[in-house]
């Protein structure tokens, strides 16, 4: 097969069989369950790709990853037997389900895991997150530092973009002098700075689609805690499982099997 450069494959599947698309801004180390760990649940037959982030520095617009991610999977020849979306990758996936269905003439099945339109808060949520993983490097004091200084920039009508910036700033600032107290590798430092700041821009891409449409054809599967993106979906699954095992859990990986058409045992 030819590299896939907007994609990563998860599953190979059947010569011939359909495909899984799913979409999601999976980054190594990151405590959430992710694609990887449901692929292993999902029906080998099926083909399952998940979203390649991209390499280069500039940022993508919206478009840019939709005909991305939809040419090379049109160029494959398979049919697409489903779209899946994680979080704010739901956004996506609603919307290139819909390229998929006027391009093959049947509608993928689209199935949306805890639907959620970026929002500021959500991204200093997303921050804090990533400053506790840091813990090792940065002393109680400084994560705590860092996360008031990120939530005093949280305004009322803080534009996404801008706060994006000031998070990176911050992560900069306090990272870069723990780095250089420890006298760690400084490229590393970088590494995570331009990560970071990649999954701003497909977050601040996601926010310029409206998915109130597409959402209503999909089903959310939610958790025990459903996001408030889940009351937009045609129909729902809830499952009594913590948000960040999702992908990992055997009964969620069954209810996929189940809209799929599929069943594979446990």
């Amino acid at each position: 097969m030819t590299q896939l450069s907007g994609w990563k494959v998860l599953n190979p599947g059947r010569d011939g069989g359909d495909l899984v698309l799913a979409v999601d801004f999976a980054t190594t180390g990151r405590s959430d369950s992710s694609f990887s760990d449901l692929a292993p649940r999902l029906d080998p037959a099926l083909a399952l790709w998940e979203t390649r982030q991209p390499s280069g520095t500039a940022p993508l617009s919206a478009e840019d990853h939709l005909a991305l991610w939809d040419g090379q999977a049109a160029a494959c020849g398979r049919r697409v037997r489903a779209v899946l979306g994680y979080c704010a990758g739901s956004v996506f996936a609603g919307e290139l389900a819909a390229r998929v269905a006027a391009r093959q003439g049947d509608a993928p099945h689209l199935v949306l895991f805890e639907p959620e339109v970026p929002a500021p808060a959500g991204l200093y949520r997303d921050f804090a997150t990533m400053m506790n993983q840091f813990a090792s490097v940065l002393t109680a004091q400084e994560v705590i530092a860092a996360q008031q200084e990120a939530n005093a920039a949280l305004t009322a009508d803080v534009d996404f973009g801008a706060y994006g910036d000031v998070l990176v700033r911050i992560f900069m600032e306090r990272a870069g002098a723990a780095f250089a107290r420890e006298e760690l590798d400084t490229e590393l430092l970088d590494e995570f700075v331009a990560v970071f700041r990649s999954y701003v821009s497909y977050l601040d891409a996601a926010r310029r689609i409206d998915p109130a449409a597409a959402w209503r054809t999909g089903t959310a599967v939610n958790s025990r805690t459903p996001s408030e993106g889940a009351s937009l979906a045609g129909g729902n699954v809830d499952i009594d499982v913590d948000h960040a095992d999702m992908l990992r859990d055997g009964r969620v990986a069954e209810a996929v099997n189940r809209i799929l058409g599929s069943y594979v045992a446990s």
